[in-house]
């Protein structure tokens, strides 16, 4: 029962919807549809790894997950404790040396992108400090 009232209503609605277009088969007219919205600006980056423990060497960060939708691009910034000035950042195999500023841009990008990169950090005396990743659009 439920089937036999479902195709009918679908066939009521072909029905009129055909009569309400005016268009009948061979006619030369012709419709349009423009659609719009808006998509909020997304900027994200995140370490898988949030917690290593205070050691001497190199010491995985693991994962950095990059995330961005803005059409003029964005950075990537790390922010870390002064204790960690004069240690060593690596961010895909590329070496950032942490200088007492507190802040280093370790990437940028001039389009929209996603991407993931391994990052580890070098430290001599393995003092324990915290770090931080931002992104900033441009």
């Amino acid at each position: 029962m439920l089937k036999r009232s479902l195709a009918a209503a679908i066939a009521a609605c072909g029905l009129i919807g055909g009569g309400a277009w005016g268009a009948a088969p061979g006619d030369a007219a012709s419709y349009s549809l423009q659609l719009s919205g808006f998509v909020p600006l997304a900027c994200r980056a995140q370490l898988s790894s949030t917690a290593v423990p205070a050691q001497a060497g190199q010491v995985s960060l693991g994962s950095l997950d990059e995330f961005c939708n803005n059409a003029s691009g964005f950075e990537v910034w790390v922010d870390y404790s002064p204790s960690l000035a004069g240690d060593t950042i690596e961010v895909d195999g590329k070496s950032f040396a942490l200088d007492g500023s507190g802040s280093l841009r370790i990437d940028a990008s001039s389009t929209p992108a996603v991407a993931s990169k391994s990052v580890a950090l070098d430290t001599a005396s393995g003092a324990a400090g915290s770090i931080s990743i931002r992104v900033v659009p441009l």
